[in-house]
């Protein structure tokens, strides 16, 4: 969209005016000026929120034993800062928010949350066996992914955006994006038994993504897709960018190094630049 600022007059103060203002401004004698808090001018310029793949949980590097922040962390890597928590859901945003600091002067926040609020981990936990040979009780992965698609899952969009509501209060002025998630697995490198099980966990983080992506637009944030970038990078492929299963460490089913920054990092980078 073209503007005509040539065509406006110039209504910036004089030099003259600006040195009195300073001056004034000083010495408190400017209205509303000594009211405005210390931090209005500061804060982080950057600042990413979420749950553990915002965090970065799953990498090498651990910078942060109770969020389980990792210096591979997609917000980490391109300058900002982290103030993502392993667990987190969306109703825990805004208190990230405000704890970081997030202010007007913010200009450009990422969210990656949502999976949480359907039991993804509840879906792996009862569906995922640590070794490929562990039978799967059937009975139950199906109900915890009915559970996560039927019941949990519509229930996201107001709660994304209540979440992007509480940014927004604190930063009026920010670009605020959400993130989705990558398929976990290549289906094709999985032993033939779990393949019908991935499939279904695969077509059900499409559709929370999908869920991510409608809620964040519809309330005017952008979001970005790491989904194809992860291709060929699943559990079970040769490369993996996702760390295998497992009952003892919290990174498991996350990106790795390599995810974070081969996935999340180029797909995020455009819209903190």
């Amino acid at each position: 969209m073209k503007t005509h600022t040539n065509h406006l007059p110039d209504h910036r103060p004089s030099p003259l005016a600006r040195a009195i203002l300073a001056l004034l401004t000083a010495f408190g004698l400017v209205a509303g000026i000594t009211a405005l808090p210390a931090s209005a001018d500061s804060g982080p310029a950057y600042l990413g929120l979420g749950d553990s793949v915002a965090a970065g949980t799953g990498g090498s590097i651990y910078v942060d034993a109770q969020c389980l922040r990792t210096a591979t962390a997609y917000t980490t890597q391109l300058g900002g800062v982290n103030a993502a928590c392993y667990g987190a859901t969306t109703d825990q945003i805004g208190g990230q928010a405000t704890a970081a600091g997030l202010n007007p002067a913010t200009k450009r926040v990422t969210i990656t949350v949502g999976a949480n609020d359907v039991n993804v981990g509840g879906v792996a936990a009862a569906c995922v066996p640590v070794q490929p040979d562990q039978p799967i009780n059937q009975t139950a992965c199906q109900n915890e992914i009915a559970y996560s698609t039927t019941v949990l899952l519509p229930q996201l969009p107001l709660k994304i955006a209540k979440a992007i509501s509480d940014v927004r209060g604190q930063a009026p002025n920010a670009r605020i994006t959400l993130t989705g998630y990558p398929l976990l697995f290549t289906v094709s490198g999985l032993p033939a038994a779990l393949q019908p099980v991935a499939t279904q966990i695969n077509l059900a983080t499409a559709a929370l993504n999908a869920t991510i992506a409608g809620s964040a637009l519809r309330s005017g944030a952008l979001y970005t897709d790491v989904t194809w970038r992860f291709l060929g990078h699943g559990y079970g492929s040769l490369q993996p960018w996702i760390n295998a299963p497992s009952t003892t460490d919290p990174g498991a089913l996350h990106p790795n190094d390599a995810g974070y920054t081969l996935g999340y990092v180029p797909a995020v980078r455009p819209f903190v630049l």
